[in-house]
């Protein structure tokens, strides 16, 4: 990829959440970025790297933070000393499959973690040590880390290799649905009628963002039309899921911490929309 004028305005939205999240930081101001700000940037980051030196660059940037992801994820869980050789597994799963999504080798792709990786960890695990307590609760608990932080990530990598406007449709989506999740979201346990609002909220806007970028992204309206409708969906059902697993790990959404669940509170919103996204364009349009 090289850089074109439409990529300007990739940059000129980086360079806007870079100047709030830096004000954020020396803290001039009293207010707070929500943390999936930072998410959001570090994304904008490999597509501008992609836009403007090359998409290998930015597919690496994205193995870095699916590393950090699933490390904070494992950092969470009750792992016992003898699984190390399963987790390294997991680790070395990550360039395995960023270098398929370089070469574009789509076929491997699609099953490096599903099968390859979830067959060889098990096998690590068991090869770890003698003792057989817990093992089964290891094997599913790597596994799951390794298919929601590294598979599901993944498929923005593979998207952005398609086209960049395609995986900058997604993440600003997912962005604005979590922009409008925090402005009406409430105390206590969510109701479904509550679900209801916010998707009534966050459609038409995801719809709307995906009818202005379809001169770029070059979908025809009706498929473009279905993702922003298909956007929110996703990231309602995916954020339900992923803060019922936070709350079995011990994330508190009110004291998130660098290691301690921020990163994946962050990216939760992905982890759903990232895959489903991918395989509707990849299935209808490519």
């Amino acid at each position: 990829m090289t850089g074109e004028p439409s990529h300007l305005l990739l940059l000129i939205v980086f360079a806007a959440l870079s100047v709030a999240l830096a004000v954020e930081r020396f803290r001039p101001l009293r207010f707070t970025v929500p943390p999936y700000l930072s998410y959001l940037w570090m994304f904008l980051l490999a597509f501008i790297v992609a836009a403007w030196l090359s998409f290998v660059v930015a597919v690496w940037l994205l193995a870095l933070f699916s590393f950090r992801t699933l490390r904070e994820y494992f950092s969470l869980i009750d792992i016992r000393v003898q699984d190390r050789w399963g987790l390294w597994g997991a680790y070395l799963s990550i360039p395995f499959m960023i270098y398929l999504i370089q070469i574009d080798w789509y076929g491997l792709f699609i099953i490096s973690i599903p099968v390859y990786a979830f067959l060889v960890v098990p096998f690590l695990v068991v090869l770890g040590g003698r003792d057989y307590r817990g093992t089964v609760l290891s094997i599913g608990a790597i596994d799951f880390g390794l298919f929601l932080f590294v598979y599901c990530l993944g498929h923005i990598g593979y998207l952005l290799l398609f086209s960049l406007w395609w995986a900058t449709l997604l993440v600003l989506g997912v962005a604005l649905c979590n922009v409008i999740d925090q402005l009406i979201a409430r105390e206590g346990h969510p109701s479904w009628q509550l679900y209801l609002v916010k998707f009534a909220a966050c459609a038409p806007v995801t719809v709307a963002l995906s009818l202005a970028l379809s001169p770029l992204t070059e979908i025809p309206q009706p498929h473009v039309t279905a993702l922003g409708v298909l956007i929110p969906i996703l990231v309602l059902v995916g954020n339900y899921t992923i803060m019922v697993i936070e709350c079995d790990l011990g994330i508190a959404p009110a004291r998130l911490e660098p290691g301690r669940g921020q990163i994946i509170h962050g990216t939760r919103s992905y982890l759903f929309a990232a895959p489903i996204v991918f395989h509707y364009i990849r299935y209808y349009l490519v």
